[in-house]
């Protein structure tokens, strides 16, 4: 008698996987996941309505997520860190078709209709030909992967049904869309080598926003700020919503766009995204606890507009996630915490303080990319540190009157939730800027003008 709790059987070894033919099925649904994070990240910005912006930013974070347990599986039955990188320069036709779309509700359909069904029944193929015992971390990563997946699609139908596209509306354009598809029975003739989702990007010179709102460009003048507190709460939390979005749309983009990094980085890029959408929904839901409501006022941004005129991949990164996330930001939500709770709103209080942990994290990721990639290409870290932070002033310096919406946008975040703030006068985390990364000696430079310094033990 044994007492072992499984009843080991023998098995037919005919229909499952070997190592080798284990690791070529893998490494197909791996460069589909690729492409669907690159996919998705790019059309992020290009969706004007919200509930397909925050729905894409979770998908976005969940495929980068699965490529990267795919990638760590691959690893481990023995394909090399050279094969792994190739399959990330392939795709399908059904993928460029997509990336080249410029119709939204086609662009819905083709991914909720076409491309995840095809994605899921490959995925469940392959799982029923795993082999027992041995292959259970395979068997366990490819069934969240396609709960997560089912979850993806259930979410699709509801916002195509929600948008009155019936399935009639775009079935021709499906069915061109299908001949695209990838074959994983036949990988050689299904996949393009060297060409990928964002190998060439499309450029996007503002991100795209919700009809109701007007989108003012930098070089244009904001409205006047109401008077009555009521008023100015739900213009503050108006304008924080959309800094929240631009942010959303821009770490999209760096999933989309930036190529050349370890997989890692789009990981957490795509993490970074996400958190920005949670951002966007516990404004909203402050935004609406003040009774205010999206499109009242119209609304702008600036670090998106200036992320697309960096020149390079490094400059976007020190400006985006290491000066304005990592320094400046860390700053605007302590102070935003503390001016909820002055204002007796505890709740925001609470739901902003989580929002500034992950301030730290976005510009952690910021040091950590930035030293990367100035490494890799010999560029002098410091010296695009210093140049981004002249940048950022000379960009302000240039806006910073009454004839513009930047007179409001440079002190808005420092702030408009107590009494005007401005830079000189600001709050300086020092707790926080030492979790992110940054050296005593930058931060003895930040707290040389702060009116407030918080060291958070």
């Amino acid at each position: 008698m044994t007492n072992t709790t499984k009843n080991y059987r023998r098995v037919n070894p005919d229909h499952i996987h070997d190592v080798r033919s284990n690791a070529l099925g893998l490494g197909g649904l791996y460069s589909i996941e690729v492409e669907l994070a690159r996919l998705i990240g790019q059309w992020i910005a290009r969706f004007p309505e919200f509930p397909e912006k925050l729905s894409l930013a979770e998908m976005v974070y969940e495929e980068a997520m699965h490529a990267q347990m795919l990638e760590d599986r691959l690893l481990e039955l023995r394909t090399n860190e050279e094969d792994v990188a190739h399959l990330r320069a392939r795709t399908a036709p059904v993928f460029k078709q997509l990336e080249q779309l410029d119709d939204p509700d086609k662009f819905l359909s083709g991914l909720f209709r076409v491309v995840k069904p095809a994605q899921q029944a490959d995925l469940r193929l392959h799982l029923e030909a795993c082999p027992p015992y041995v292959d259970t971390p395979t068997v366990r990563m490819l069934e969240r992967i396609l709960q997560e997946e089912d979850r993806h699609i259930s979410t699709g139908l509801s916002l195509l049904a929600e948008r009155g596209i019936s399935w009639r509306e775009t079935l021709d354009f499906e069915t061109g869309l299908r001949e695209g598809l990838w074959n994983l029975n036949d990988i050689g003739s299904s996949f393009l080598s060297g060409e990928f989702v964002g190998k060439e990007p499309i450029s996007l010179p503002v991100p795209v926003w919700p009809a109701a709102v007007e989108y003012l460009s930098t070089d244009q003048q904001m409205p006047d700020w109401p008077v009555g507190h009521k008023e100015e709460m739900q213009r503050c939390v108006h304008e924080l919503v959309f800094s929240e979005l631009e942010a959303l749309d821009i770490f999209g983009r760096y999933v989309y766009e930036f190529s050349g990094f370890p997989w890692k980085f789009y990981v957490e890029a795509a993490r970074l995204c996400w958190d920005e959408a949670r951002h966007v929904e516990l404004l909203l839901n402050i935004l609406d606890r003040y009774d205010g409501e999206i499109g009242q006022w119209p609304a702008n941004a600036p670090g998106y507009e200036e992320m697309v005129r960096c020149p390079t991949v490094l400059d976007k990164i020190m400006m985006v996630n290491v000066i304005a996330e990592g320094e400046y930001s860390t700053d605007t939500q302590t102070q935003h915490r503390e001016a909820f709770k002055q204002l007796g709103d505890d709740l925001s209080a609470l739901l902003k303080d989580y929002e500034m942990a992950d301030e730290i994290v976005h510009g952690r990721f910021g040091i950590k990319w930035a030293r990367w990639l100035s490494d890799s290409t010999g560029e002098d870290f410091e010296v695009a540190y210093r140049a981004a932070k002249q940048s950022l002033d000379d960009f302000k310096a240039k806006y910073a009157d009454e004839s513009s919406n930047m007179a409001s946008i440079v002190n808005i975040p420092l702030i408009r939730l107590g009494p005007e703030e401005t830079e000189s006068t600001r709050l300086v985390n020092v707790s926080a800027k030492r979790l992110v990364g940054f050296s005593e000696e930058q931060i003895s430079e930040m707290t040389a003008e702060a009116s407030e310094v918080i060291d958070e033990k």
